[in-house]
C-alpha cells in the first residue's frame, strides 16, 4: 500500500503540531507545578493551566495517532512485518494514553473540582476508583509502548536515510519505556521528572525525527517523479525505430 503525497504532507504537518503541543503542555505543567504542590490534587483540579496542559496532551495523542500510522505504513512498503506489529502496538499504546488523560480530565478532575467547591461529586471519594482505572490504562500504555517501540525500531533500522535514524532513536529510548512501566500508579519525585521532563523531551525529539524522515521520503518521491522521462522523450528517442544490423 503506497500512501499519497498529500497523506505524507499531512503527517509532516501533524509532526509540527505535536511538537508545538508537547512544548505547550510541558510549559503549562512547569508553570503549574512551580506554584502548586503536585500532591495537592484539589488545588491542581482548580487550576486552569493544569487543565489546559491536559487538553494539549489529548490533542497531541490525536495527531500522534496519524503520525505513527503513516510512518508505519511507509516502512511497511519496504520492510517486513515488524512495521505492522510496531505500528499497531504503538497505536494501542496511544489510545490507552488518551483514555487515561480523558479519565483524568473529564471525570477525575471534574469530581475533585466539585468536591473542592462544596458540590456533590457523585462519590464520597471520587479519586479512589478512577485512579485504579487510570493506572490500568497507564499499564496498557507502557506495555504496548515497549512492544511497539521495539518492533517499529527494528523495522526502521532496516530502512535507509532518516528512517534508520528514527529506528536507532526508538531502540535507544526503550529504557524510558521500562521507566514508564515501573512508575505506573506511583507519584514520587523521580516519576514527576520522568512525566514532566524526560517523556515530553523524548516525544519532541521523536516527532522531529519522524517529521524529517517523512519529509525526506516526500522529497525523494518528487525528485524521482521529475527525473522520469515523459512519453514524448521515449517517442522521440534517437534509437527508437532503428533496425539493428
Amino acid at each position: 500500500m503506497k500512501l499519497s503525497n498529500s497523506t505524507l504532507l499531512a503527517a509532516v504537518v501533524c509532526c509540527v503540531l505535536c511538537v508545538m503541543l508537547s512544548v505547550t503542555a510541558m510549559g503549562l505543567d512547569q508553570f503549574t507545578l512551580s506554584r502548586i504542590d503536585p500532591h495537592n490534587r484539589m488545588a491542581l483540579c482548580l487550576d486552569n493551566y493544569y487543565n489546559m496542559a491536559h487538553w494539549a496532551y489529548l490533542l497531541y495523542d490525536l495527531f500522534h495517532l496519524l503520525v505513527i500510522a503513516v510512518f508505519a505504513l511507509v516502512l511497511a512498503e519496504t520492510t517486513s512485518w515488524e512495521a505492522w506489529m510496531g505500528g499497531g502496538a504503538l497505536i494501542i499504546s496511544t489510545l490507552a494514553d488518551m483514555a487515561s488523560v480523558s479519565v483524568n480530565t473529564f471525570i477525575l478532575t471534574a469530581g475533585l473540582r466539585a468536591l473542592a467547591l462544596g458540590e456533590s461529586p457523585g462519590f464520597a471519594a471520587p479519586d479512589a476508583g478512577y485512579e485504579f482505572i487510570r493506572s490500568t490504562f497507564d499499564f496498557a500504555n507502557a506495555a504496548f509502548g515497549i512492544v511497539g517501540t521495539l518492533f517499529l525500531g527494528t523495522a526502521a533500522i532496516k530502512a535507509t536515510g532518516m528512517s534508520r535514524v528514527v529506528g536507532w532513536f526508538l531502540l535507544a529510548s526503550l529504557p524510558l519505556g521500562f521507566l514508564q512501566f515501573a512508575e505506573v500508579g506511583l507519584l514520587m519525585p523521580w516519576t514527576l521528572i520522568v512525566d514532566t521532563w524526560v517523556t515530553p523531551l523524548a516525544e519532541i525529539a521523536l516527532q522531529v525525527l519522524i517529521g524529517t524522515a517523512l519529509w525526506a521520503t516526500l522529497r525523494h518521491r518528487q525528485e524521482a517523479k521529475h527525473s522520469e522521462p515523459g512519453p514524448g522523450a521515449i517517442r522521440n528517442h534517437p534509437l527508437k525505430g532503428r533496425v539493428p544490423g
